[in-house]
């Protein structure tokens, strides 16, 4: 079975991963994908402001 034409080569895609590898991030930084980065925060802005929301809403019931 032949592998489609639009698919990169072995050679290729080794190339692009040493390439990847050899790039370095931010000293410091732990993470190497800007989208990871996006999501934790978002994620980290929802629990602060869930908890918040949920703290005002406790005192206001009870």
């Amino acid at each position: 079975m032949r592998r489609p034409s639009f698919l990169p080569s072995l050679d290729q895609l080794e190339q692009q991963a040493l390439d990847r590898s050899a790039q370095r991030s931010r000293p410091g930084s732990q993470f190497d994908h800007p989208t990871a980065r996006n999501v934790l925060i978002a994620g980290l802005i929802l629990t602060v402001l869930a908890h918040v929301v949920g703290g005002i809403l406790f005192a206001v019931v009870f």
